[in-house]
């Protein structure tokens, strides 16, 4: 009410009227919030607080109209694909792999800026709520971008994974194998990963949730470790416990 008042102050529109806005809440909350309400049943439903300054409340919507983001990095052999695609078919989310993204957008020679522009506005399309998002970040220049212009993930999965594994891994696929690269390019490919991971891993120690597993361990324990951070703790309290019975947490 306060603002549409202040508002007709220089607006010039008729219907800024302390009666006339009055009845356009009762409106609101008579036909619209009922909708609203019946959205909420389905989890589509983003609440947004919009009695703060704008730019917070830009911010918050833009935010509220994105996926839920994981990112999985990790050297190549580490295992990315085959956990992130066994995760995605247990949580029912859907995989981006960037490199991917980026060759079939055209944007192979494009600047991380473009790069992760391109793929924020993907991710508004999705219509999934969780996207699970490989490869990515490359460097800290992309992490940041995307946060900032984005979302925050709520995971970041870091595969921590030997170079002598990732080449026996390669080698025990075959060179007939989707993926299989030789030894030596293999070494350059590891070696770009962690030189970049120097700058790339502080900032997403500092402002996300960076989880490192061990996929030097075998396939089910590496994504029961991956599990135990997305999938969600369930507490059921029913009643006829025991009197001596405590609840702990």
């Amino acid at each position: 009410m306060q603002r549409c008042l202040e508002r007709a102050k220089t607006s010039g529109r008729s219907d800024d009227t302390e009666e006339i806005i009055a009845k356009r809440l009762r409106t609101y909350n008579d036909a619209s919030k009922p909708v609203v309400d019946m959205y909420r049943q389905f989890g589509k439903v983003r609440e947004v607080d919009g009695g703060r300054d704008a730019a917070k409340v830009w911010a918050d919507t833009r935010s509220a109209m994105l996926p839920q983001i994981t990112f999985i990095i990790g050297p190549k052999g580490s295992g990315k694909t085959s956990l992130g695609q066994k995760l995605c078919k247990r949580t029912n989310m859907t995989s981006i792999r960037f490199n991917n993204f980026t060759r079939f957008a055209g944007l192979d020679d494009s600047d991380d800026e473009t790069k992760v522009l391109a793929l924020i506005q993907q991710l508004a399309k999705e219509i999934k709520p969780r996207v699970l998002i490989e490869d990515f970040p490359q460097n800290a220049v992309q992490a940041k971008l995307f946060i900032k212009n984005g979302v925050k993930p709520s995971n970041v999965f870091c595969l921590k994974c030997s170079q002598d594994t990732s080449q026996e891994r390669m080698i025990k696929h075959g060179k007939n194998e989707p993926g299989y690269v030789a030894s030596a390019i293999l070494s350059q490919k590891i070696k770009k990963y962690n030189d970049a991971n120097v700058e790339l891993l502080p900032p997403l120690k500092k402002i996300t949730e960076l989880r490192m597993i061990d996929t030097e361990a075998t396939f089910e324990t590496s994504f029961k470790q991956m599990c135990s951070f997305v999938e969600p703790t369930i507490l059921h309290v029913r009643s006829g416990a025991s009197e001596n019975s405590k609840m702990t947490r």
